[in-house]
């Protein structure tokens, strides 16, 4: 009897622990299946951060979605969204997306350093001082993450807080010619140009025949009125150059080669301007200028009456054209000339000065007189003077 009591007693048992070992398998089955949709989530991120390095925004996306679906905790999943959306200049959902990657993970430097971009194009510079600091704090040796603080103290006007701390990365740094470059660009900006040279030169030497610190270079001897050095930098800017930049720069460095007296050399440099630009007068006044300051008349005359040509009364030609016809000694054609400008407000004064030296020329002492009375009136201040 007792034995027959206790069939049913085992077999309730033992169907409870077959049903408890199934559930047990079931569960494991589901915790082993997800994890791998997890990891194959996960895997798919460089995939999708290839899509997007390559331009294919779209498929990117996609591809960060599933890896969402499946596993919204992913860190670098939100940030790569975040990333795609600044690319479409989608702020708000960009922010949104940085925001839930950093409170998943807080070490995740770059996207701090995002969310420092988009605080700073919302206009909250606090904000994005605050965000590049967490980002550098991550990563200290990021120049990136560096420079960025110090363009945004700059345009807070700490220009103090931007050297201490490019000083300060400088040392502890110093083969990151970046931080000499923008060490030298703060610099610039607060007119100390003279130290700013000794860094441009310094990063030369790390960066050498670097087009931008060339540049930068270039134009800080312009501001110390240094024509020779600067016309160094833009012969060698010139000759590295593609042909987009390569105008530009023949231009800047025609003008460096007048300031520094170098006439020949500036003839020379706006006769290969005339080439693509011949409809241009302002280039064929400014070869005029040149030939006048060189000592050629001749081609002096020939250049003001091209720009006369393309742009009739223009009185800076006419004043070329006069100057080089007083070179060659043709008096009385120059005064007829320097009359047609007389009456000009710019060079009016310029133009009696140089009608009296023709009359002096001619031995006319009276009608000389006059003239230089008439300048003097008009207080005479021109760099047409300079060049004769």
């Amino acid at each position: 009897m007792l034995r027959t009591k206790l069939i049913p007693a085992i077999l309730l048992v033992s169907i409870f622990a077959f049903s408890a070992g199934c559930e047990s398998y079931a569960e494991k089955k589901q915790a082993a299946t997800l994890r791998l949709a997890k990891a194959t989530a996960k895997a798919k991120l460089p995939v999708a951060q290839g899509l997007f390095e390559n331009g294919r925004i779209d498929e990117a996306e996609k591809t960060i979605l599933e890896c969402l679906k499946v596993n919204p905790d992913v860190a670098e999943a939100h940030l790569l969204m975040g990333k795609i959306h600044l690319a479409r200049a989608n702020l708000t959902q960009a922010s949104d997306s940085l925001n839930r990657a950093v409170d998943l993970d807080k070490t995740l430097d770059s996207a701090w350093y995002l969310l420092a971009v988009i605080a700073q194009q919302n206009a909250k510079p606090q904000q994005a001082l605050e965000y590049y600091n967490i980002a550098m704090s991550l990563k200290p040796a990021n120049t990136d993450y560096i420079i960025a603080i110090v363009e945004a103290y700059a345009a807070r006007g700490r220009y103090d807080d931007a050297l201490k701390l490019l000083e300060y990365k400088t040392e502890l740094l110093p083969e990151r010619v970046e931080l000499k470059i923008a060490s030298a660009d703060v610099l610039s900006r607060l007119g100390k140009t003279k130290q700013a040279i000794i860094l441009y030169n310094q990063a030369l030497l790390l960066k050498s025949g670097d087009r931008d610190i060339t540049e930068a270079l270039a134009y800080c001897y312009i501001m110390l009125r240094q024509w020779d050095r600067a016309a160094e930098m833009f012969e060698e800017l010139t000759d590295n150059a593609d042909e987009a930049r390569k105008t530009e720069y023949l231009q800047l460095l025609a003008m460096c080669c007048m300031n520094a007296g170098d006439y020949g050399k500036a003839v020379a440099y706006y006769d290969r301007l005339s080439i693509d630009q011949r409809d241009d007068p302002e280039i064929w006044l400014q070869m005029a200028r040149a030939a006048l300051g060189a000592g050629a008349p001749k081609r002096a005359y020939a250049c003001a009456a091209r720009a006369l040509v393309l742009r009739p009364g223009w009185p800076d030609a006419v004043a070329v054209k006069a100057c080089a016809q007083y070179l060659s000694a043709d008096y009385t054609a120059a005064v007829k000339t320097f009359k047609r400008i007389t009456s000009d407000k710019k060079i009016g004064a310029f133009a009696w000065t140089m009608t009296a030296k023709c009359y002096r020329q001619l031995g006319q002492t009276v009608r000389a007189k006059k003239a230089y009375e008439k300048a003097a009136r008009l207080d005479p201040d021109s760099e047409l003077l300079s060049l004769l």
